[in-house]
């Protein structure tokens, strides 16, 4: 990835090297990761303040250690509920309330947390929101709205914004134009970024309206199964927890509603009746009307502007992976940004991030509009079939579908080890015991099963490595011990010495024997090049 070629921005003639449109959270996730690595970020958010009611309710496992590694553990730790923690479960229900199916939630992972947490959306923003204002290379601008943008190619991109009048949608002020090396959009569902770009979406013609109400309730409510698909062709109604003390119901719209009606106070209080929730033992937090739908981006990236989160792709709720999704996008693009800015990556590596994601993004969402279609069903007899086949099956395991989600293709080698995820698990190193991410620094990370990888690169990699920030660890005498036995047998898994750990804790790849991985870093290096 290093070379005498690379593309190297003209820095000082920029504002800054990466602007982001959208200061929700995929967008300050993104600029934290940068800012982390001496990228000067300026984010462009139209609302004047963060969006104060819930929207996304869980965080996967992989995405959680994302938000970790900001150094948010502490601050999180009290806002979270890991799903399964008391032994709950989900349940596939029918019309009359009778269990179809059930799993459990796991509490362990690759990741090292619970498979899914549950979290309230305005207190992770609290957090991002605080960490980016305190951050020097972050200048986040709230109150301005993007108009334009001009990709002058190795001279960066002109964006023109403009302000508004507090949260009045219709500009005020004069605008002003902004310089930068990159620009990615994270600016939501209506996305401006991709209209600008003319970018087209692939549309799995999926689209049903559902209402979501967020509740408080003021005790738990131990007459509620903790989490439930309650497939009535009346009205398919998902219950999921939302955070600690939090619940939410989406109520399938049916066409015979009052459409005028549907999301009121009153309608809301009218459906939660039938789960016993009522203003008497519960608050009313919010409620809104979303259309359900299933799409994604056919570009994500021209020239130096990108997209990434929902102004890339939008998903059903079914699988919980929308967030979580945008999430991965940040992951995945900071690292080759900061290349990119620092002088040490190819392009190409813009064009790896949209053929990575875009393939993952477009299989999980495809398995969610499958799952979404037999949720909203409203034929009986259709639905009739459909209890039948989930009764056959009695456990579901929730947790299956996310072991095949593998990246393709992109900044990976083709060896069935690259585009799977890198296993965090409990080390020790004589002096403590804690997770792989507490005792070495996520980055690019040779991890060796039973020696040190980097004691064997050659001096030309050695420096290539070196440049890299890449980092080593293993397992075995004078390294880490494997308490639980979790990466012996991912090793003896991955048929495998070495893997070689992307900073998006994804594996660039693996070789059988330590003394390959001087070849490992040199593909890795390679990699990069146009």
């Amino acid at each position: 990835m290093t070379d005498n070629e690379n593309i190297r921005p003209e820095t000082e003639r920029h504002d800054c090297d990466v602007l982001i449109v959208g200061a929700g959270p995929i967008g300050q996730v993104l600029a934290l990761l940068l800012a982390q690595q001496g990228v000067r970020v300026i984010v462009v958010e139209r609302w004047e303040q963060p969006y104060p009611l819930p929207r996304a309710v869980a965080l996967s496992h992989d995405t959680l250690r994302i938000l970790y590694q900001l150094g948010l553990r502490e601050e999180l730790a009290p806002l979270l509920e890991p799903w399964g923690q008391d032994g709950h479960t989900f349940k596939l229900t029918d019309a009359s309330g009778e269990t179809l199916a059930e799993s459990r939630f796991g509490l362990d992972s690759d990741s090292g947390f619970a498979h899914m947490t549950g979290f309230s959306q305005p207190d992770l923003e609290g957090l991002l929101e605080q960490r980016v204002r305190e951050h020097p290379l972050i200048d986040q601008r709230r109150g301005f709205s993007l108009e334009a943008l001009s990709d002058d190619g190795p001279s960066g991109v002109a964006v023109t914004v403009r302000p508004h009048n507090g949260l009045e949608t219709t500009p005020g002020g004069e605008p002003e134009t902004v310089r930068a090396g990159y620009v990615v959009g994270c600016d939501g569902a209506n996305s401006t970024v991709r209209t600008l770009l003319g970018t087209e979406m692939t549309d799995l013609d999926f689209s049903h309206d559902w209402l979501v109400v967020d509740v408080l309730p003021h005790t738990p409510p131990a007459w509620l199964p903790y989490a439930c698909q309650h497939l009535d062709p009346a009205r398919s109604t998902t219950l999921v927890p939302s955070g600690p003390g939090r619940r939410r119901w989406e109520f399938m719209i049916m066409p015979d509603d009052d459409q005028d009606s549907v999301d009121t106070d009153e309608n809301a209080w009218r459906l939660l009746k039938a789960w016993d929730i009522h203003p008497g033992n519960a608050d009313l937090v919010r409620h809104a009307r979303y259309a359900f739908r299933g799409r994604w981006a056919n570009q994500w990236r021209k020239g130096r502007v990108l997209l990434a989160g929902d102004a890339a792709h939008l998903m059903p709720p079914f699988m919980g992976q929308g967030i979580n999704s945008g999430l991965r996008d940040a992951a995945s693009l900071a690292w080759r940004l900061a290349l990119l800015v620092g002088g040490g990556g190819k392009d190409s590596l813009l064009d790896d991030y949209s053929t990575e994601r875009s393939g993952q993004v477009a299989q999980i969402i495809e398995q969610t509009v499958f799952i979404g279609r037999m949720f909203c069903a409203t034929d009986p007899k259709e639905c009739a079939e459909r209890d039948a086949m989930i009764r056959s099956m009695g456990t579901l395991d929730i947790q299956e579908a996310s072991k095949n989600w593998n990246l393709q293709g992109g900044t990976l080698q083709d060896d069935g080890i690259g585009g799977t995820l890198g296993v965090q698990a409990q080390v020790g190193t004589g002096t403590r015991t804690a997770l792989l991410d507490e005792i070495v620094a996520p980055g690019f990370l040779m991890l060796g099963r039973d020696r040190d990888p980097a004691g064997l690169l050659s001096p030309v990699q050695r420096t290539a490595w070196e440049q890299l920030g890449g980092r080593s660890a293993h397992f075995g005498p004078g390294g880490l011990t494997d308490p639980e036995g979790k990466y012996a047998a991912w090793f003896e898994r991955l048929n495998a010495s070495v893997v070689l750990v992307r900073p998006d804790f994804q594996l660039f790849g693996g070789v059988r024997t330590p003394h390959a991985a001087d070849a490992l870093v040199r593909n890795l290096i390679q990699h990069g090049k146009a």
